[in-house]
């Protein structure tokens, strides 16, 4: 069966409409199922604006029903994969309070580091929240990760930039920042910690300086647990 929403019998007069390019104000006529359409006017190609991208964000056979998914759609499937994976840690922890805690904080600073740092958020964001799931496992494999990212049904590139920056293998695929902002947030986690524990606020300030290089991961640092 078609996805009602693809399928032309169910169409009406609003199916064809135009659309102002956003570059240079032609019109460009589209279809309701066009994903993008390329102006005539100047060849600027942009996105439907009135095509509703709800179900494609989630659904394992969007490139089948829309064709070639347009970037702003991938980044919005990638987008909503980050909070599966946020509530798919969870459940796996299950009633590991402390852990779950953990990846949420690291997550949240990881995300505070990023946007300074102009990592790939939802890889960060991912890894963040998986960073820890296979650490006892060792090695470069992390089944526990995989598994979980496959069944999230995440795209293959993906789920090998994330686990490259979980394995610490900074120089595949271009993961270096994306591994360095994850570890300063891990490492901002641990201090965190450290400092529930009542360690000295001297010695936390030496070793944000030891662990943490990046100038705002530093500066994040300090500002959170120095203040």
């Amino acid at each position: 069966m078609k996805c009602p929403g693809q399928d032309t019998q169910f169409w009406n007069a609003s199916a064809i409409f135009e659309a102002v390019c956003p570059k240079c104000g032609g019109a460009v006529e589209f279809f309701k199922d066009d994903t993008t359409r390329k102006c005539g006017r100047c060849g600027h190609r942009f996105v439907n604006p009135k095509m509703d991208f709800g179900c494609a964000a989630y659904c394992q056979f969007a490139e089948q029903c829309l064709g070639d998914l347009p970037p702003e759609l991938v980044a919005q499937k990638e987008d909503l994969l980050k909070d599966r994976v946020a509530i798919a840690v969870k459940r796996h922890l299950k009633n590991d309070f402390k852990a779950i805690g953990r990846a949420a904080r690291r997550a949240r600073h990881a995300e505070k580091i990023c946007q300074v740092e102009k990592g790939n958020l939802a890889a960060v964001l991912i890894a963040a929240y998986l960073w820890d799931l296979d650490e006892a496992a060792g090695g470069t494999e992390l089944p526990a990760a995989r598994a979980l990212l496959a069944e999230l049904k995440a795209p293959t590139p993906l789920i090998d930039k994330v686990c490259a920056i979980i394995s610490r293998q900074t120089a595949l695929n271009g993961n270096a920042t994306d591994q360095q902002i994850v570890a300063e947030a891990a490492h901002v986690t641990d201090l965190e910690d450290a400092l529930k524990e009542d360690s000295d606020p001297s010695q936390i300030e030496s070793q944000i300086h030891q662990l943490i290089t990046t100038a705002e991961g530093q500066k994040y640092a300090r500002q959170l647990l120095l203040k």
